[in-house]
């Protein structure tokens, strides 16, 4: 008996873990489509946790890349973006000045929205 509950409890939390991540990731394709109908970035990279299987949670948050954007747009593009994506954070890295491992690693392991 103990056995099911546990089976049960492990399986909930696997749901309320894919209903997160797909929460998130539908905010970042709906980010993503802001940031370029109003502040023209031609192209956008979700990397971070997102990307990967691993663990998710209320906390986690949204890790975008972004090339093409003016530097004087990046505090308005943060707010817009961190409207729309409650309850999650938004991390709104511009390509032009990011540090170059950071770089790479997003073009290589992330997912180009």
């Amino acid at each position: 008996m103990f056995m099911i509950y546990i089976e049960a409890i492990r399986k909930r939390h696997e749901e309320k873990m894919k209903a997160l991540r797909t929460d998130a990731l539908e905010k970042a394709k709906k980010i993503t489509k802001m940031i370029r109908a109003r502040y023209g970035a031609h192209r956008v990279i979700l990397f971070g946790s997102l990307c990967r299987r691993g663990y998710i949670h209320r906390a986690s948050d949204i890790d975008l890349l972004v090339e093409g954007m003016s530097k004087d747009d990046l505090f308005l593009a943060g707010f817009d973006a961190s409207m729309m994506a409650k309850p999650f954070e938004v991390d709104i890295i511009p390509a032009e000045s990011a540090e170059k491992t950071l770089l790479q690693t997003a073009r290589r392991e992330g997912i180009e929205l």
